[in-house]
């Protein structure tokens, strides 16, 4: 049996996330570029027994690590900056003890990017004051009732009502839509210097998958 969802309530939800937030944060109080800087933020910073809380889109694409995992599971060796022998040939061993060497070029690849990435304690005092000053921006698109916090750095925003207020010569709403999107992405780059990616749907669910699957791969900010 097929359902007629023809009758449910059509709204205009934006769910908004804050592209790797702490560590983003870190490299604009740094002045550093939160794309393109290597940078992690660390628990124990200064030894490799800490955990990695969050790291940068370029330090992800570099050491192919993602949000909390160990320190000692980096290519390279916090304390030295030096590629990571013990972890290689721990992956690179096969059951009769031998084992593959990295090629030159790698290690020096890595060990480059190494001596390159920051290495930060967290700061939540800082992510909190982020969030808030996040919250008066994002109450220029609608009203504080209509913003939903979902997380420290993500948030649904019901913008129904605002469509015609900034765009009242659209009259497409998704158009609308997209443009808001958009002015809200600059805004937040402008003053925050932080990228927000944005997912867009008829209701709260749509915007979250919208989000998932297609926002946090766009290449459009």
């Amino acid at each position: 049996m097929l359902i007629d969802y023809t009758y449910e309530p059509l709204r205009a939800i934006f769910f908004e996330d804050v592209k790797s937030n702490y560590a983003s944060i870190e490299c604009v109080q740094r002045g550093l570029h939160p794309l393109t800087t290597s940078l992690c933020v660390m628990s124990r910073s200064d030894h490799s027994y800490g955990l990695i809380l969050a790291s940068s889109p370029k330090f992800k694409e570099v050491f192919g690590k993602s949000n909390v995992s160990r320190a000692a599971d980096l290519p390279f060796l916090i304390e030295s900056r030096r590629f990571n022998y013990r972890r290689w040939y721990a992956k690179h061993t096969d059951i009769h003890g031998q084992h593959t060497e990295p090629s030159v070029e790698y290690v020096a690849f890595i060990e480059s990017w190494a001596k390159r990435t920051h290495i930060v304690p967290p700061q939540m005092a800082l992510y909190i004051e982020k969030n808030l000053y996040m919250q008066t921006i994002l109450s220029g698109y609608t009203s504080y009732e209509e913003i939903h916090s979902y997380s420290i750095d993500e948030s649904f925003l019901d913008v129904t009502e605002s469509l015609n207020f900034f765009y009242p010569n659209i009259k497409d709403k998704y158009i609308q839509m997209d443009c808001l999107a958009q002015k809200l992405q600059r805004e937040v780059l402008e003053r925050m210097g932080l990228y927000v990616t944005i997912g867009m749907g008829d209701n709260p669910l749509l915007a979250k998958l919208a989000m998932d699957n297609y926002a946090k791969h766009s290449k459009n900010m």
